[in-house]
């Protein structure tokens, strides 16, 4: 008859110990033998020492740039201005003005005869949307009812579609039933 062991270890344990186990020696190995912060500075300088200096003169610019813009009166936040306007200096009309007829008695005709015939057309549209609007006729009996147009009801008509929609999901879900299930019947 064997011993009992007196410490038990899981076997899952065991194996996550053995494979961290070299990660833990060189973790430990880079910590006694890392460069210091003064070596690797140096490293750094010998072989990066142009990417550092175009960093930090880029630095020295965004700074700059960022006090200008802070400045209410500076040449930076002009030309951002100018920028923004899109090459203008001013906003410009986006329509022609015929100087001809601008501020007389016939611009204020003309300006008259645009307003209403702008009011006509807003008319007409009302009046078209009314009218499709009492032309739905809803029939409590018929769920398929149509309206003056000739065309079906959006309810019924959505209600049809519903029904079909509902009708192929549930072929095709016994359809994929019946395929994957086709090999494995119970008996």
């Amino acid at each position: 008859m064997s011993p009992k062991p007196r410490i038990k270890i899981p076997v899952h344990v065991f194996v996550y110990t053995i494979g961290f186990l070299p990660g833990a020696a060189y973790a430990y190995h880079w910590y006694k033998n890392a460069p210091t912060d003064e070596e690797f500075e140096e490293e750094l300088q010998k072989n990066y020492s142009q990417n550092i200096q175009n960093s930090r003169d880029k630095h020295a610019q965004m700074n700059a740039f960022l006090q200008s813009m802070k400045d209410p009166n500076s040449d930076q936040k002009k030309k951002m201005e100018k920028v923004l306007m899109g090459g203008r200096g001013q906003q410009k009309r986006l329509y022609s003005v015929d100087e001809t007829i601008y501020g007389t008695e016939e611009g204020a005709k003309l300006q008259q005869a645009a307003q209403e015939k702008a009011m006509k057309k807003k008319k007409k549209r009302k009046a078209k949307s009314d009218e499709e609007g009492n032309n739905i006729s809803v029939d409590s009996g018929n769920s398929s009812s149509i309206n003056s147009t000739g065309s079906q009801d959006s309810n019924s008509r959505m209600v049809i579609q519903s029904v079909a929609a509902v009708t192929v999901v549930g072929a095709l879900a016994a359809a994929g039933t019946s395929l994957l299930l086709s090999g494995k019947r119970s008996q």
